[in-house]
């Protein structure tokens, strides 16, 4: 057993054919099956998943569980983790109509998700469709997400409720920075000019 601070050796890299099978599985369900809009590099995706065809874009070094369901239009940044069973909701029947049952009544608009870079959604989350979930975000397994979560956050609970800080102020800072500086090394997907829908309105 190694020493407290001892460098531990790289996890094995997977055999060259492996990979390569793995980026082509990837790239074929991505753009013959789910449509994704685009994704990123490194990207992996569970099996049994649903997607609305061509609503959801993906950036770099994320993966998806098994079992999703993304039913809303959404944007995804870098380095986000979505377990197993986590759904997008969007677009809910229409049931303000007098004298109409909600199964004729049509759908409401269905406005976009925006989660950003480094973010962890645990398994089983639901997340309602206009929601803005802040960079370094991280949502508790079971949570119901209905209100914009901070950038640093940790929620929990239906409806999700902050319960603490994943940072102190001057942590947040510093990972916000090392973060864009990946950005830019990495050339990932930058969607800083998604804004969120209550800065919109």
């Amino acid at each position: 057993m190694s020493r407290p601070g001892t460098p531990q050796p790289a996890p094995p890299r997977r055999p060259a054919l492996l990979r390569w099978l793995r980026r082509i599985r990837v790239w074929a369900l991505c753009t013959f099956r789910y449509r994704f809009v685009k994704v990123g590099r490194d990207f992996y995706l569970g099996s049994g998943l649903h997607v609305r065809p061509n609503c959801v874009t993906v950036g770099d070094y994320c993966f998806i569980g098994n079992h999703g369901h993304l039913a809303s239009e959404a944007t995804i940044g870098n380095w986000v983790m979505i377990a197993s069973q986590v759904s997008f909701v969007g677009g809910d029947h229409n049931y303000h109509e007098v004298g109409v049952p909600s199964v004729w009544a049509g759908r409401a608009t269905n406005k976009r998700i925006v989660i950003e870079d480094d973010v962890w959604i645990g398994h089983g989350v639901i997340v309602m469709h206009g929601v803005h979930i802040g960079r370094g975000s991280i949502v508790a397994a079971g949570a119901v997400v209905t209100r914009d979560v901070p950038p640093y956050s940790i929620v929990a609970g239906v409806p999700a409720k902050a319960i603490k800080q994943r940072f102190d102020a001057e942590q947040s800072r510093a990972h916000s920075q090392a973060l864009a500086e990946l950005r830019r090394s990495y050339g990932c997907l930058d969607i800083s000019h998604e804004t969120s829908p209550s800065e919109s309105s």
